[in-house]
């Protein structure tokens, strides 16, 4: 019996797989678009998810199975394809390898992430096909190309894809390839500088000799991870001068979205939404499973404490406050690790066993049911034992307070090192050092929220941050909190009481101070500023030595705790919240 189109499609989409060494599955779906094919694979999972138009086989027979072998080919290689080499094969060699060098030379032009994840997207695609070029023609990848062109109004390439396919077909295109493909070229000179520059930049046309390729060269040089930086950079300033609105048109794992590549029946896609992004809109974000997993917040923080340790800068494709809100956020966890929690233990029983009769005055109804006793009579009866499992549950102290606050003093001294240090440590991502006295508070209210957050304690809104210098600034909620945290005025030392009032208002709120030196203006304030103090949880951290403010504080009953280092300072906040909830202060 003669196979279906379906039936052949998927028996070639699973020899790919096991060919190919992957350790995915195959998922496969008519649809009614065009172009007439799609194909992505799932980061996480490896599942291969491709799309097909059984309209296509009708005009071009034969040739749907050939472009399904080479897209299955083609996804596995972005992993690594069993015998080759695979582009870019792991997350952090498309973001650090590829993705980055292409932002830097992108976003200060203006470009924005989806047009760099499109450029590297089509770099990757380039690199793999001349790595799967070893040993297969990949024709189906030329009738991709072809499907393109003839799904476009005008029946040409943009300026963008004439060079990506131009590029390919160099790489690898036979004769009979790039002839089927010359009627889809507008060949404008800008293509062909743009190519041209682009070999010699990056490297590639070096190993010509007399204008006659050495393939095998070629092939090395792309397939070594060490060049691509080189080559991602080269590609984005040559690429890019191409790119206008509406350039990008689909590539196998690339929807061309919003570009001259996607059309109006888009608009109510069914595409599925599987995968790792569970930061920010999955819709803003166009491309392979790389792009999406590289924006998750677990990424970004990897890549972000990556970079801080290797004394980096802010990777261009992360907002500096995201850099270091996940920076300090991650600091502030370590601080919580050794942190006891509310925890207590009980048992849930798993299995239940033997049988009794049910007695009706002890007895509740739950796991009854009938069967027969000794005597053989139809009776009620009850499990009579159970096997319990030991389990740890989380509870939340009572009588916490509900409010919590900070006041942060951003006065020029705390941009300074510990003891008036000259040394700040690193400022390659915190702009005010990692050894300053205001990363020191910084990482303790980090710290802070994190306990809050692992205990259930934490709420968006009963956060609330106080940053005092010249001006006295209060902001509520806790992104506010944050952003207001992390845009220090390094000025002089003032707090303006009137514009704190709030933060007085009910009693027994968790209050602390961090400061490291005298508030100018503490002989107008004290009076008040005390009073209202005395009806809260109040702790106040003075990194430093006593001064007029500590000793009042003092006089008055109100804690004072002395910091004289970096070591003493880590970790209090955290310390003396937990004292306070068990009811040890």
């Amino acid at each position: 019996m003669q196979q279906t189109l379906d039936e052949q499609v998927r028996e070639v989409a699973r020899h790919e797989i096991i060919r190919g060494g992957h350790k995915g599955i195959e998922s496969i779906k008519e649809f009614n678009r065009k172009p007439h094919f799609k194909a992505s694979t799932l980061l996480k999972t490896g599942k291969i998810n491709l799309k097909f138009n059984p309209e296509y086989e009708k005009k071009n027979p034969g040739k749907t199975v050939r472009i399904i072998k080479d897209l299955m080919k083609h996804e596995i290689d972005h992993h690594k394809y069993k015998g080759f080499h695979g582009c870019p094969r792991s997350l952090d060699e498309h973001v650090k390898l590829i993705y980055e060098p292409i932002s830097d030379v992108l976003s200060p032009e203006g470009f924005n992430k989806k047009d760099c994840h499109y450029v590297a997207n089509a770099l990757e695609d380039s690199i793999l096909h001349k790595d799967l070029s070893r040993e297969f023609s990949l024709e189906g990848i030329a009738y991709f190309f072809k499907n393109i062109g003839d799904s476009q109004k005008t029946k040409k390439f943009s300026q963008f894809y004439e060079a990506h396919v131009k590029l390919n077909m160099y790489l690898f295109g036979k004769k009979q390839q790039k002839r089927q493909l010359k009627k889809y070229y507008m060949n404008p000179n800008e293509v062909k500088d743009v190519l041209v520059n682009f070999l010699e930049k990056s490297g590639i046309s070096s190993m010509e000799i007399e204008g006659i390729k050495d393939r095998v060269a070629i092939r090395q040089y792309l397939n070594n991870e060490q060049n691509w930086p080189k080559i991602a950079k080269a590609y984005a300033e040559e690429f890019s001068k191409l790119m206008t609105p509406g350039y990008a048109m689909p590539l196998p794992n690339h929807s061309g979205k919003g570009t001259s590549g996607y059309s109006e029946e888009d608009e109510d896609s069914d595409e599925d939404e599987e995968g790792g992004f569970d930061s920010g809109n999955p819709e803003d974000i166009e491309g392979n499973e790389f792009d999406k997993e590289m924006h998750t917040k677990r990424f970004k923080m990897k890549r972000i404490n990556e970079a801080n340790a290797n004394n980096e800068g802010i990777p261009s494709w992360i907002d500096q406050f995201e850099a270091l809100d996940l920076l300090y956020t991650s600091l502030g966890q370590k601080l919580v690790v050794k942190a006891e929690s509310f925890t207590e233990q009980s048992t849930m029983p798993i299995y239940w066993y033997g049988k009794r009769e049910l007695d009706p005055e002890r007895d509740n109804l739950k796991h009854v049911k009938f069967g027969f006793g000794d005597d053989g009579k139809l009776q009620l009866q009850k499990k009579r034992w159970h096997l319990d499992m030991p389990i740890e549950y989380k509870k939340s102290p009572k009588g916490f307070p509900e409010a919590r606050w900070i006041l942060l003093d951003t006065s020029g001294s705390m941009a300074e090192g510990f003891n008036k240090s000259d040394d700040t440590g690193n400022k390659n991502i915190i702009p005010w050092g990692d050894r300053s006295k205001y990363h020191g508070a910084l990482v303790e209210w980090y710290g802070f929220q994190e306990y809050l957050k692992q205990n259930y304690l934490l709420q968006q809104t009963n956060i609330s941050l106080v940053n005092f210098s010249k001006k006295t600034y209060m902001k509520k909620g806790l992104m506010d909190a944050k952003r207001l945290a992390l845009d220090p005025q390094f000025g002089s030392t003032k707090l303006d009481l009137d514009k704190i009032n709030d933060m007085f208002e009910g009693r027994e709120n968790l209050i602390f101070t961090l400061s490291d030196g005298a508030i100018d203006n503490w002989n107008s304030i004290k009076e008040e500023f005390m009073r209202k103090a005395k009806q809260h949880y109040y702790f106040h951290l003075q990194l430093g030595k006593p001064n007029t403010m500590t000793k009042d504080l003092e006089k008055n009953n109100i804690y004072v705790e002395y910091i004289n280092s970096a070591d003493e300072l880590h970790g209090r906040t955290v310390d003396l919240t937990d004292k306070l909830y068990r009811g040890r202060v």
